[in-house]
């Protein structure tokens, strides 16, 4: 991921998107680099259980717990960062052998569908979020971990990359109006 702005189309000028689209792309880049941080602390975690097990027979208290928790952040946080570069794995066999202005239909039609999914997954999740608080519900364990955290981290992430696909889709739909042979 280079952040360069690889893969994404410019959105329409005096739209007060592009605007949207910069301070989004800050957001998710310092998502991105509290995932990376995330992933150093699992890789830690890991390796002073390993550590303790191994050298002194001790168990660290909810250490598989622990790291599958924090993989909710390591896959969710980076996703409309990786999104906005175009970076995620494609599978374009199809759509390569159509002609190119009905791949860019399917491309907008698969953004727009993206979008409505992770919007209505992330509204759900944030939704649960008071309830799971309020009534103190936590993971089984020795530490009993509260699982509003995740599911904040989960809606934000979630939410992040609906919007992140909502842009790409005007992005997309302009750089489709704007192709040779356009209907006007």
């Amino acid at each position: 991921m280079s952040g360069t702005n690889d893969g994404m189309p410019n959105l329409p000028l005096g739209s007060g998107l592009g605007t949207l689209d910069r301070v989004l792309d800050r957001i998710e880049r310092g998502l991105s680099f509290i995932a990376g941080i995330i992933l150093l602390a699992m890789g830690l975690l890991i390796t002073a259980s390993v550590l303790a097990r191994e050298q002194i027979g001790v168990t660290l208290p909810d250490d598989i717990l622990m790291v599958g928790l924090a993989m909710v952040a390591v896959v969710c946080l980076p996703l409309a960062h990786v999104q906005r570069d175009r970076g995620q794995i494609a599978v374009t066999v199809i759509t390569d052998r159509l002609p190119p202005r009905v791949g860019q239909i399917g491309q907008i039609l698969g953004n727009v569908l993206g979008m409505t999914l992770f919007g209505a997954i992330a509204i759900l999740t944030v939704q649960s979020v008071p309830l799971a608080f309020a009534q103190n519900h936590y993971y089984d364990g020795q530490l009993s971990i509260p699982v509003w955290p995740v599911k904040v981290v989960f809606g934000v992430g979630m939410g992040l990359f609906a919007l992140r696909l909502g842009l790409c889709a005007v992005a997309d739909l302009v750089v489709w109006r704007k192709r040779p042979g356009a209907v006007d």
